[in-house]
């Protein structure tokens, strides 16, 4: 029903990774009562649900060591909708010329506009450690923070996509017994307005004309001429031209 031609570009991985990108490279630094920096630490990023996390932070291994160490950060696409404000004509064409073949142009309809949710967590076992790794982030968001990100290779298309920060909240798991580990967990909510690119296409360009002319003999006859023209260097944002001559008794010839 939808077509038998396969197409894949990897836009939905490029976000993902565009997102992760954002948070990987976070630190936090332990300080002694003179404020002399005693260790820095880069907080762990990857992708997956909290809650897969959180239930290994009470695991104890063999060796008696925790299964997960805190601070760590986890995110995860947590929604997928279409948003019909930023749809453009569906009759709008995107089109680039080939490098390699001049004769052949590469070209898409509009995209479709989807709004990627993502959820951020941060998770530690201190106050300190959150609210450091929280001012890295927060700051750089007003709400939104522009992405150049890849969308459309063969049209060679890097788009600069908007990342809005829509929540902020905490949460403090300690149940107050002896036998749980505190974890206390920051969850950020993120939308980003990405773009959806439907079956890549080509189209021959037409590098050849032929005109028909008339030219006025000296017995004041018409004859007819033809001329054929083809450049091998045209390219499709060349600007072209027509020359018309107007002769007093005939007109436009």
């Amino acid at each position: 029903m939808l077509g038998n031609d396969y197409f894949y570009r990897s836009t939905i991985r490029n976000y993902v990774i565009a997102f992760g990108s954002m948070f990987n490279d976070v630190d936090i630094k332990r300080t002694n009562a003179a404020g002399t920096v005693l260790s820095v630490i880069r907080v762990p990023l990857a992708y997956g649900p909290t809650q897969k996390y959180l239930s290994r932070i009470n695991k104890v291994t063999q060796a008696g060591e925790p299964a997960i160490t805190l601070p760590r950060m986890s995110f995860e696409i947590s929604s997928f909708q279409y948003n019909s404000t930023r749809k453009l004509p569906n009759n709008n064409k995107i089109q680039k010329q080939k490098t390699t073949t001049p004769d052949t142009k590469n070209f898409t309809y509009s995209a479709v506009p989807y709004d990627i949710g993502f959820q951020l967590s941060v998770m530690t076992k201190n106050a300190d450690d959150a609210t450091q790794i929280i001012e890295q982030i927060l700051p750089y968001f007003t709400p939104t923070f522009v992405i150049p990100i890849k969308e459309a290779t063969e049209l060679g298309i890097v788009r600069d996509t908007p990342l809005t920060l829509e929540s902020v909240d905490y949460q403090d798991e300690y149940e107050g017994d002896f036998l749980s580990r505190r974890s206390l967990i920051w969850t950020l909510g993120f939308t980003m307005s990405g773009t959806l690119y439907g079956l890549p296409r080509e189209q021959k360009l037409i590098r050849t004309a032929i005109t028909n002319t008339k030219k006025l003999d000296s017995t004041e006859q018409f004859t007819q001429n033809t001329i054929t023209t083809d450049p091998n260097d045209a390219l499709r944002g060349d600007n072209y031209s027509f020359i018309n001559t107007f002769d007093e008794e005939f007109g436009e010839v």
